[in-house]
Protein backbone atom coordinates (compact mmCIF):
# COMPACT_ATOMS: atom_id res chain seq x y z
CA UNK A 1 0.00 0.00 0.00
CA UNK A 2 2.93 2.35 0.67
CA UNK A 3 3.97 1.90 -2.97
CA UNK A 4 0.54 2.95 -4.21
CA UNK A 5 0.76 6.17 -2.20
CA UNK A 6 3.63 7.39 -4.39
CA UNK A 7 2.85 9.98 -7.06
CA UNK A 8 2.62 8.87 -10.69
CA UNK A 9 5.93 10.54 -11.54
CA UNK A 10 7.81 8.23 -9.16
CA UNK A 11 5.82 5.18 -10.23
CA UNK A 12 6.80 5.88 -13.84
CA UNK A 13 10.44 5.92 -12.77
CA UNK A 14 9.94 2.53 -11.13
CA UNK A 15 8.33 1.15 -14.32
CA UNK A 16 11.31 2.35 -16.38
CA UNK A 17 13.73 0.64 -13.99
CA UNK A 18 12.00 -2.75 -14.19
CA UNK A 19 12.28 -2.85 -17.99
CA UNK A 20 12.63 -5.40 -19.45
CA UNK A 21 12.97 -8.20 -16.89
CA UNK A 22 10.05 -7.36 -14.60
CA UNK A 23 7.87 -5.27 -16.89
CA UNK A 24 5.05 -7.79 -17.40
CA UNK A 25 4.87 -8.67 -13.70
CA UNK A 26 4.72 -5.02 -12.62
CA UNK A 27 2.13 -4.18 -15.30
CA UNK A 28 -0.22 -6.81 -13.88
CA UNK A 29 0.02 -5.48 -10.31
CA UNK A 30 -3.09 -3.31 -10.54
CA UNK A 31 -5.07 -1.15 -12.95
CA UNK A 32 -3.30 2.06 -11.97
CA UNK A 33 0.18 0.67 -12.64
CA UNK A 34 -1.06 -1.06 -15.78
CA UNK A 35 -2.16 2.31 -17.09
CA UNK A 36 1.27 3.76 -16.28
CA UNK A 37 2.92 0.87 -18.18
CA UNK A 38 0.78 1.30 -21.30
CA UNK A 39 2.94 4.05 -22.91
CA UNK A 40 5.97 1.73 -22.70
CA UNK A 41 4.26 -1.42 -23.96
CA UNK A 42 4.63 -0.90 -27.72
CA UNK A 43 8.34 -0.09 -27.53
CA UNK A 44 8.91 -2.96 -25.09
CA UNK A 45 7.25 -5.45 -27.45
CA UNK A 46 9.24 -4.10 -30.40
CA UNK A 47 12.59 -4.47 -28.65
CA UNK A 48 11.70 -7.90 -27.33
CA UNK A 49 10.69 -9.17 -30.78
CA UNK A 50 13.79 -7.73 -32.39
CA UNK A 51 16.51 -8.57 -29.87
CA UNK A 52 15.38 -11.47 -27.66
CA UNK A 53 16.83 -13.95 -30.19
CA UNK A 54 19.58 -11.96 -31.86
CA UNK A 55 21.55 -12.63 -35.00
CA UNK A 56 23.12 -10.31 -37.54
CA UNK A 57 20.83 -9.48 -40.43
CA UNK A 58 20.00 -6.88 -43.05
CA UNK A 59 16.76 -5.95 -44.77
CA UNK A 60 16.85 -3.68 -47.78
CA UNK A 61 14.81 -0.49 -47.37
CA UNK A 62 14.46 -0.93 -43.59
CA UNK A 63 17.28 1.00 -41.90
CA UNK A 64 15.92 0.13 -38.46
CA UNK A 65 16.66 -3.55 -39.17
CA UNK A 66 20.22 -3.17 -40.42
CA UNK A 67 22.59 -4.70 -37.89
CA UNK A 68 25.37 -6.26 -39.91
CA UNK A 69 28.42 -5.96 -37.67
CA UNK A 70 29.43 -5.96 -34.04
CA UNK A 71 30.03 -2.22 -34.29
CA UNK A 72 26.42 -1.74 -35.43
CA UNK A 73 25.15 -3.60 -32.38
CA UNK A 74 27.50 -1.65 -30.11
CA UNK A 75 26.04 1.55 -31.56
CA UNK A 76 22.48 0.37 -30.86
CA UNK A 77 23.37 -0.43 -27.27
CA UNK A 78 25.32 2.80 -26.79
CA UNK A 79 22.37 4.87 -28.01
CA UNK A 80 19.78 2.84 -26.08
CA UNK A 81 21.51 0.78 -23.34
CA UNK A 82 18.37 -1.16 -22.46
CA UNK A 83 18.71 -3.03 -25.78
CA UNK A 84 21.44 -5.21 -24.27
CA UNK A 85 19.10 -6.43 -21.52
CA UNK A 86 16.60 -7.81 -24.04
CA UNK A 87 19.07 -10.25 -25.62
CA UNK A 88 18.47 -13.79 -24.32
CA UNK A 89 19.93 -15.77 -27.24
CA UNK A 90 22.93 -14.29 -29.04
CA UNK A 91 24.14 -15.83 -32.29
CA UNK A 92 27.15 -13.81 -33.47
CA UNK A 93 27.92 -16.07 -36.42
CA UNK A 94 27.41 -13.65 -39.32
CA UNK A 95 29.24 -10.67 -37.85
CA UNK A 96 30.61 -8.63 -40.77
CA UNK A 97 29.03 -10.74 -43.52
CA UNK A 98 26.31 -8.17 -44.28
CA UNK A 99 27.65 -4.76 -45.24
CA UNK A 100 25.54 -2.07 -43.53
CA UNK A 101 24.50 0.24 -46.36
CA UNK A 102 21.77 2.26 -44.61
CA UNK A 103 23.04 2.43 -41.03
CA UNK A 104 26.00 4.77 -40.55
CA UNK A 105 27.65 4.34 -37.17
CA UNK A 106 29.55 7.14 -35.47
CA UNK A 107 33.14 5.89 -35.37
CA UNK A 108 34.60 8.88 -33.53
CA UNK A 109 36.10 8.46 -30.03
CA UNK A 110 33.60 10.98 -28.64
CA UNK A 111 30.68 9.18 -30.32
CA UNK A 112 28.29 6.79 -28.56
CA UNK A 113 30.51 3.72 -28.90
CA UNK A 114 33.57 5.62 -27.72
CA UNK A 115 31.71 6.78 -24.63
CA UNK A 116 30.51 3.22 -24.00
CA UNK A 117 34.10 1.95 -24.01
CA UNK A 118 35.31 4.82 -21.84
CA UNK A 119 32.81 3.87 -19.14
CA UNK A 120 33.46 0.10 -19.30
CA UNK A 121 34.58 -1.46 -15.99
CA UNK A 122 35.67 -4.58 -17.88
CA UNK A 123 38.36 -2.77 -19.89
CA UNK A 124 39.69 -1.27 -16.67
CA UNK A 125 39.70 -4.63 -14.92
CA UNK A 126 41.56 -6.18 -17.88
CA UNK A 127 44.14 -3.37 -17.78
CA UNK A 128 43.26 -2.18 -21.29
CA UNK A 129 43.24 1.43 -22.44
CA UNK A 130 39.83 2.20 -23.93
CA UNK A 131 41.19 4.62 -26.53
CA UNK A 132 43.65 2.04 -27.85
CA UNK A 133 40.92 -0.58 -27.84
CA UNK A 134 38.58 1.74 -29.73
CA UNK A 135 41.32 2.44 -32.28
CA UNK A 136 41.64 -1.31 -32.87
CA UNK A 137 37.90 -1.62 -33.48
CA UNK A 138 37.93 1.32 -35.88
CA UNK A 139 40.93 -0.11 -37.75
CA UNK A 140 39.36 -3.56 -38.09
CA UNK A 141 35.84 -2.41 -38.86
CA UNK A 142 36.91 0.11 -41.51
CA UNK A 143 34.53 2.03 -43.78
CA UNK A 144 32.78 -1.09 -45.12
CA UNK A 145 31.57 -2.80 -41.96
CA UNK A 146 34.15 -5.59 -41.80
CA UNK A 147 34.64 -8.18 -39.08
CA UNK A 148 36.18 -6.79 -35.88
CA UNK A 149 37.28 -9.33 -33.25
CA UNK A 150 37.75 -6.51 -30.73
CA UNK A 151 34.14 -5.38 -31.20
CA UNK A 152 32.93 -9.00 -30.96
CA UNK A 153 34.80 -9.48 -27.68
CA UNK A 154 33.59 -6.19 -26.20
CA UNK A 155 29.98 -7.15 -26.93
CA UNK A 156 30.41 -10.00 -24.46
CA UNK A 157 30.73 -7.40 -21.66
CA UNK A 158 27.19 -6.10 -22.29
CA UNK A 159 24.95 -9.19 -22.02
CA UNK A 160 23.62 -9.60 -18.46
CA UNK A 161 20.57 -11.66 -19.49
CA UNK A 162 21.93 -13.84 -22.30
CA UNK A 163 21.24 -17.53 -21.76
CA UNK A 164 22.44 -19.03 -25.03
CA UNK A 165 25.63 -17.81 -26.71
CA UNK A 166 27.06 -18.77 -30.08
CA UNK A 167 30.51 -17.46 -30.94
CA UNK A 168 31.86 -17.01 -34.47
CA UNK A 169 34.40 -19.66 -35.46
CA UNK A 170 36.90 -16.99 -36.51
CA UNK A 171 37.26 -15.47 -33.05
CA UNK A 172 40.94 -16.31 -32.70
CA UNK A 173 43.39 -15.70 -29.83
CA UNK A 174 44.48 -12.09 -29.37
CA UNK A 175 46.21 -10.79 -26.26
CA UNK A 176 43.79 -7.91 -25.68
CA UNK A 177 40.58 -9.88 -26.35
CA UNK A 178 41.81 -12.79 -24.22
CA UNK A 179 42.38 -10.39 -21.33
CA UNK A 180 38.90 -8.97 -21.78
CA UNK A 181 37.27 -12.42 -21.86
CA UNK A 182 39.22 -13.34 -18.74
CA UNK A 183 37.87 -10.24 -16.97
CA UNK A 184 34.29 -11.10 -18.04
CA UNK A 185 34.50 -14.64 -16.68
CA UNK A 186 36.10 -13.59 -13.41
CA UNK A 187 33.42 -10.98 -12.74
CA UNK A 188 30.61 -13.39 -13.67
CA UNK A 189 31.94 -15.94 -11.20
CA UNK A 190 31.70 -13.50 -8.28
CA UNK A 191 28.46 -13.81 -6.25
CA UNK A 192 25.87 -11.13 -7.05
CA UNK A 193 22.41 -10.85 -5.52
CA UNK A 194 21.36 -7.66 -7.29
CA UNK A 195 19.37 -8.39 -10.48
CA UNK A 196 19.81 -4.86 -11.83
CA UNK A 197 23.59 -5.13 -11.46
CA UNK A 198 24.02 -8.66 -12.82
CA UNK A 199 27.43 -9.23 -14.49
CA UNK A 200 27.56 -9.99 -18.19
CA UNK A 201 27.16 -13.69 -19.13
CA UNK A 202 26.34 -14.58 -15.51
CA UNK A 203 23.08 -16.26 -16.62
CA UNK A 204 24.50 -18.05 -19.67
CA UNK A 205 23.60 -21.75 -19.64
CA UNK A 206 24.35 -22.84 -23.22
CA UNK A 207 27.46 -22.12 -25.25
CA UNK A 208 29.22 -23.17 -28.41
CA UNK A 209 31.10 -21.96 -31.49
CA UNK A 210 29.32 -21.51 -34.80
CA UNK A 211 28.76 -24.83 -36.65
CA UNK A 212 31.36 -25.33 -39.36
CA UNK A 213 31.99 -28.19 -41.76
CA UNK A 214 35.11 -26.70 -43.33
CA UNK A 215 38.43 -28.22 -42.31
CA UNK A 216 40.00 -24.76 -42.20
CA UNK A 217 37.50 -23.55 -39.54
CA UNK A 218 38.21 -25.95 -36.71
CA UNK A 219 37.92 -24.58 -33.18
CA UNK A 220 40.57 -25.04 -30.49
CA UNK A 221 38.82 -26.68 -27.53
CA UNK A 222 40.95 -24.67 -25.10
CA UNK A 223 39.29 -21.50 -26.40
CA UNK A 224 35.97 -22.73 -25.01
CA UNK A 225 37.23 -23.39 -21.49
CA UNK A 226 36.85 -19.83 -20.12
CA UNK A 227 33.17 -19.81 -21.13
CA UNK A 228 32.70 -23.26 -19.60
CA UNK A 229 33.78 -21.73 -16.29
CA UNK A 230 30.74 -19.41 -16.22
CA UNK A 231 28.66 -20.06 -13.07
CA UNK A 232 25.42 -21.25 -14.76
CA UNK A 233 26.86 -23.10 -17.76
CA UNK A 234 24.98 -26.36 -18.38
CA UNK A 235 25.30 -27.23 -22.09
CA UNK A 236 28.21 -27.07 -24.50
CA UNK A 237 28.08 -27.88 -28.20
CA UNK A 238 31.65 -27.83 -29.48
CA UNK A 239 31.27 -27.89 -33.25
CA UNK A 240 34.48 -28.81 -35.11
CA UNK A 241 36.61 -28.72 -31.96
CA UNK A 242 40.20 -29.89 -32.11
CA UNK A 243 42.27 -30.99 -29.11
CA UNK A 244 45.48 -33.03 -29.44
CA UNK A 245 47.62 -33.72 -26.39
CA UNK A 246 48.94 -37.20 -27.11
CA UNK A 247 52.13 -35.67 -28.53
CA UNK A 248 53.02 -34.25 -25.13
CA UNK A 249 52.51 -30.62 -26.07
CA UNK A 250 50.23 -28.35 -24.04
CA UNK A 251 48.27 -25.50 -25.57
CA UNK A 252 49.45 -22.04 -24.55
CA UNK A 253 45.78 -21.20 -24.02
CA UNK A 254 45.48 -23.90 -21.38
CA UNK A 255 48.18 -22.14 -19.38
CA UNK A 256 46.51 -18.72 -19.74
CA UNK A 257 43.24 -19.57 -17.96
CA UNK A 258 43.90 -20.22 -14.28
CA UNK A 259 40.33 -20.88 -13.07
CA UNK A 260 38.51 -24.21 -13.10
CA UNK A 261 35.98 -25.01 -15.82
CA UNK A 262 33.21 -27.51 -16.49
CA UNK A 263 32.03 -27.92 -12.90
CA UNK A 264 28.36 -27.24 -13.79
CA UNK A 265 28.26 -28.91 -17.23
CA UNK A 266 25.55 -31.52 -17.72
CA UNK A 267 25.34 -31.93 -21.52
CA UNK A 268 28.28 -31.89 -23.96
CA UNK A 269 28.07 -32.45 -27.70
CA UNK A 270 31.14 -32.70 -29.93
CA UNK A 271 29.85 -32.85 -33.54
CA UNK A 272 32.51 -33.30 -36.23
CA UNK A 273 35.50 -33.07 -33.85
CA UNK A 274 39.04 -34.40 -33.61
CA UNK A 275 39.90 -34.98 -29.96
CA UNK A 276 42.46 -37.56 -28.88
CA UNK A 277 42.17 -39.79 -25.82
CA UNK A 278 44.50 -37.66 -23.68
CA UNK A 279 42.55 -34.47 -24.41
CA UNK A 280 39.14 -36.04 -23.77
CA UNK A 281 40.39 -37.42 -20.45
CA UNK A 282 41.74 -33.99 -19.49
CA UNK A 283 38.38 -32.43 -20.39
CA UNK A 284 36.16 -34.97 -18.63
CA UNK A 285 38.02 -34.91 -15.34
CA UNK A 286 36.67 -31.37 -14.87
CA UNK A 287 33.00 -32.32 -15.46
CA UNK A 288 31.72 -34.10 -12.33
CA UNK A 289 28.04 -33.42 -13.18
CA UNK A 290 28.15 -34.49 -16.83
CA UNK A 291 25.30 -36.86 -17.71
CA UNK A 292 25.18 -36.71 -21.53
CA UNK A 293 28.15 -36.91 -23.91
CA UNK A 294 27.93 -37.04 -27.70
CA UNK A 295 31.06 -37.31 -29.83
CA UNK A 296 31.27 -37.52 -33.61
CA UNK A 297 34.80 -38.07 -34.92
CA UNK A 298 36.07 -36.24 -38.00
CA UNK A 299 39.63 -36.13 -39.33
CA UNK A 300 41.20 -32.71 -39.06
CA UNK A 301 43.07 -30.50 -41.49
CA UNK A 302 43.62 -30.88 -45.21
CA UNK A 303 41.49 -33.65 -46.80
CA UNK A 304 44.42 -34.34 -49.12
CA UNK A 305 46.82 -34.72 -46.22
CA UNK A 306 48.26 -37.91 -44.73
CA UNK A 307 46.01 -40.58 -43.14
CA UNK A 308 44.94 -39.88 -39.55
CA UNK A 309 44.39 -43.06 -37.57
CA UNK A 310 42.13 -43.02 -34.51
CA UNK A 311 42.69 -44.98 -31.32
CA UNK A 312 39.03 -45.40 -30.45
CA UNK A 313 39.73 -47.97 -27.74
CA UNK A 314 41.91 -45.60 -25.72
CA UNK A 315 39.30 -42.90 -26.32
CA UNK A 316 36.51 -45.06 -24.87
CA UNK A 317 38.70 -46.21 -22.00
CA UNK A 318 39.37 -42.56 -21.08
CA UNK A 319 35.63 -41.84 -21.02
CA UNK A 320 34.92 -44.80 -18.75
CA UNK A 321 37.76 -43.86 -16.41
CA UNK A 322 36.94 -40.15 -16.06
CA UNK A 323 33.14 -40.04 -16.41
CA UNK A 324 31.91 -43.60 -15.90
CA UNK A 325 30.47 -42.89 -12.49
CA UNK A 326 27.93 -40.29 -13.63
CA UNK A 327 27.30 -40.58 -17.38
CA UNK A 328 23.73 -41.54 -18.35
CA UNK A 329 23.88 -41.00 -22.13
CA UNK A 330 26.82 -41.70 -24.41
CA UNK A 331 27.06 -41.54 -28.18
CA UNK A 332 30.26 -42.16 -30.16
CA UNK A 333 30.10 -42.11 -33.96
CA UNK A 334 32.42 -41.64 -36.92
CA UNK A 335 31.53 -38.76 -39.27
CA UNK A 336 34.71 -39.03 -41.37
CA UNK A 337 37.91 -41.00 -40.89
CA UNK A 338 40.84 -40.56 -43.27
CA UNK A 339 42.87 -43.43 -41.90
CA UNK A 340 42.28 -46.53 -39.81
CA UNK A 341 40.81 -47.42 -36.45
CA UNK A 342 43.78 -48.63 -34.43
CA UNK A 343 43.55 -52.10 -32.86
CA UNK A 344 42.87 -52.39 -29.16
CA UNK A 345 40.25 -53.32 -26.62
CA UNK A 346 37.86 -51.30 -24.48
CA UNK A 347 34.91 -51.72 -22.14
CA UNK A 348 32.18 -49.48 -20.74
CA UNK A 349 31.04 -51.85 -17.99
CA UNK A 350 32.28 -49.32 -15.45
CA UNK A 351 29.59 -46.84 -16.54
CA UNK A 352 27.09 -48.13 -13.98
CA UNK A 353 24.45 -45.44 -14.62
CA UNK A 354 24.50 -45.47 -18.43
CA UNK A 355 21.02 -45.78 -19.95
CA UNK A 356 21.46 -45.00 -23.67
CA UNK A 357 24.57 -46.03 -25.57
CA UNK A 358 25.61 -45.63 -29.19
CA UNK A 359 28.89 -46.74 -30.76
CA UNK A 360 30.23 -47.78 -34.19
CA UNK A 361 30.74 -51.43 -35.03
CA UNK A 362 34.39 -50.61 -35.70
CA UNK A 363 34.77 -50.66 -31.91
CA UNK A 364 33.28 -54.14 -31.73
CA UNK A 365 35.66 -55.32 -34.46
CA UNK A 366 38.61 -54.02 -32.41
CA UNK A 367 37.51 -55.89 -29.28
CA UNK A 368 36.71 -59.11 -31.10
CA UNK A 369 40.04 -59.05 -32.97
CA UNK A 370 41.88 -58.50 -29.68
CA UNK A 371 40.01 -61.39 -28.05
CA UNK A 372 40.83 -63.76 -30.93
CA UNK A 373 44.50 -62.77 -30.74
CA UNK A 374 44.38 -63.42 -27.00
CA UNK A 375 42.90 -66.88 -27.56
CA UNK A 376 45.59 -67.75 -30.08
CA UNK A 377 48.26 -66.66 -27.64
CA UNK A 378 46.70 -68.76 -24.88
CA UNK A 379 46.54 -71.75 -27.21
CA UNK A 380 50.29 -71.57 -27.77
CA UNK A 381 51.10 -71.63 -24.04
CA UNK A 382 52.39 -74.97 -22.68
CA UNK A 383 49.89 -77.04 -20.70
CA UNK A 384 50.47 -77.45 -16.95
CA UNK A 385 52.89 -80.20 -16.02
CA UNK A 386 55.27 -79.38 -18.85
CA UNK A 387 53.07 -80.69 -21.64
CA UNK A 388 53.85 -79.25 -25.08
CA UNK A 389 50.39 -80.04 -26.44
CA UNK A 390 49.19 -76.68 -27.81
CA UNK A 391 45.47 -77.25 -27.73
CA UNK A 392 43.22 -74.21 -27.80
CA UNK A 393 41.20 -73.76 -24.63
CA UNK A 394 37.63 -74.92 -24.89
CA UNK A 395 36.20 -71.67 -23.54
CA UNK A 396 37.75 -68.22 -23.33
CA UNK A 397 38.38 -66.89 -19.87
CA UNK A 398 39.78 -63.80 -18.16
CA UNK A 399 40.95 -61.18 -20.65
CA UNK A 400 39.93 -63.41 -23.55
CA UNK A 401 36.23 -63.51 -22.71
CA UNK A 402 35.28 -60.80 -25.17
CA UNK A 403 35.00 -63.04 -28.21
CA UNK A 404 32.24 -65.26 -26.85
CA UNK A 405 30.37 -62.66 -24.82
CA UNK A 406 31.31 -59.29 -26.30
CA UNK A 407 28.01 -57.56 -25.61
CA UNK A 408 27.94 -58.59 -21.97
CA UNK A 409 31.57 -57.66 -21.39
CA UNK A 410 31.35 -54.27 -23.12
CA UNK A 411 27.83 -52.87 -22.60
CA UNK A 412 26.82 -51.83 -19.04
CA UNK A 413 23.97 -53.76 -17.47
CA UNK A 414 22.03 -50.52 -16.92
CA UNK A 415 21.61 -49.77 -20.67
CA UNK A 416 18.02 -49.91 -21.93
CA UNK A 417 18.66 -48.44 -25.41
CA UNK A 418 21.59 -49.66 -27.49
CA UNK A 419 22.44 -48.17 -30.90
CA UNK A 420 25.00 -49.55 -33.35
CA UNK A 421 26.23 -47.56 -36.34
CA UNK A 422 27.72 -49.21 -39.40
CA UNK A 423 28.45 -48.73 -43.10
CA UNK A 424 27.22 -52.31 -43.65
CA UNK A 425 30.39 -54.23 -44.52
CA UNK A 426 30.98 -57.99 -44.34
CA UNK A 427 33.35 -57.37 -41.44
CA UNK A 428 30.55 -55.67 -39.53
CA UNK A 429 28.25 -58.60 -40.35
CA UNK A 430 30.71 -60.90 -38.60
CA UNK A 431 30.87 -58.49 -35.67
CA UNK A 432 27.08 -58.59 -35.27
CA UNK A 433 27.20 -62.38 -35.37
CA UNK A 434 29.75 -62.51 -32.56
CA UNK A 435 28.09 -59.81 -30.48
CA UNK A 436 24.71 -61.51 -30.35
CA UNK A 437 25.78 -65.15 -30.43
CA UNK A 438 23.89 -66.99 -27.68
CA UNK A 439 22.37 -63.65 -26.68
CA UNK A 440 19.05 -65.24 -25.70
CA UNK A 441 20.76 -67.22 -22.95
CA UNK A 442 22.88 -64.24 -21.78
CA UNK A 443 20.46 -61.32 -21.87
CA UNK A 444 18.94 -61.64 -18.41
CA UNK A 445 22.34 -62.08 -16.82
CA UNK A 446 24.26 -59.41 -18.75
CA UNK A 447 21.72 -56.86 -20.03
CA UNK A 448 18.53 -57.18 -17.96
CA UNK A 449 17.44 -53.57 -18.62
CA UNK A 450 17.74 -53.70 -22.43
CA UNK A 451 14.49 -52.73 -24.16
CA UNK A 452 15.51 -51.29 -27.55
CA UNK A 453 18.22 -51.88 -30.14
CA UNK A 454 18.81 -49.50 -33.05
CA UNK A 455 21.03 -50.81 -35.85
CA UNK A 456 21.95 -48.83 -38.94
CA UNK A 457 21.30 -50.88 -42.08
CA UNK A 458 22.13 -48.70 -45.12
CA UNK A 459 20.64 -49.53 -48.52
CA UNK A 460 24.18 -49.90 -49.88
CA UNK A 461 25.11 -52.48 -47.21
CA UNK A 462 26.55 -55.87 -48.17
CA UNK A 463 24.07 -58.72 -48.41
CA UNK A 464 25.72 -60.61 -45.56
CA UNK A 465 25.25 -57.58 -43.31
CA UNK A 466 21.59 -57.17 -44.29
CA UNK A 467 21.02 -60.84 -43.55
CA UNK A 468 22.55 -60.44 -40.08
CA UNK A 469 20.34 -57.41 -39.42
CA UNK A 470 17.22 -59.36 -40.40
CA UNK A 471 18.25 -62.28 -38.20
CA UNK A 472 18.96 -59.93 -35.29
CA UNK A 473 15.55 -58.29 -35.55
CA UNK A 474 13.77 -61.65 -35.55
CA UNK A 475 15.73 -62.86 -32.49
CA UNK A 476 15.14 -59.61 -30.59
CA UNK A 477 11.40 -59.80 -31.22
CA UNK A 478 11.36 -63.27 -29.65
CA UNK A 479 13.08 -61.82 -26.58
CA UNK A 480 10.67 -58.89 -26.32
CA UNK A 481 13.36 -56.36 -27.29
CA UNK A 482 12.30 -53.80 -29.89
CA UNK A 483 14.77 -53.75 -32.79
CA UNK A 484 14.83 -50.81 -35.24
CA UNK A 485 16.78 -51.06 -38.48
CA UNK A 486 17.71 -47.56 -39.63
CA UNK A 487 18.96 -46.66 -43.09
CA UNK A 488 20.97 -43.72 -41.77
CA UNK A 489 23.86 -44.40 -39.44
CA UNK A 490 23.26 -42.51 -36.18
CA UNK A 491 20.09 -43.26 -34.21
CA UNK A 492 20.57 -41.14 -31.09
CA UNK A 493 20.03 -37.38 -31.22
CA UNK A 494 20.84 -35.26 -28.17
CA UNK A 495 19.62 -31.65 -28.18
CA UNK A 496 20.83 -28.54 -26.35
CA UNK A 497 17.92 -28.94 -23.95
CA UNK A 498 18.80 -32.51 -22.90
Amino acid sequence: MALMQLPNELLEKIVMHVLPEGFESVALTCRRIYALCTPFTEHHNKLRARFRTFNYFRRQGHPDFVIGTGFDLLTCIAVEPIVARYIREADFDKDGIFRPCELVADAQPDGPVGRLLAQSPYLKQAGLDWQQYFAKIKEEEGPFGRWSPHAAAFLLTLLPNVEKLTLPQRLKPLESTDKLIDAIVRKARRPSSLPYDRPSLARCTTFGPTPSFHHSSQFDLDRAKPFLALPCMRSFRGWSCVAIKDDGRTSSLAQHWSYNFGQTLEVVCFPGCYIDHVAIADFLKHTPRLRSLTYSHMSKGDPEGPPQDWDICKFVTAIEREAGGHLMQLSITIAELRGSVLPGRASLRGCKRLQTLEFPLELAVCNITAAVACQLAKAKEPMSGGSTDHQAPKAPHGDCAYESSFTGNFVPASVFQLSLTSSGTDEHAKALDVMFRDFAAEKDAWLPALQEIHVSCPARADEAYKAQCARLRAEMEELGVVCHLKEYESSIRFSWAD
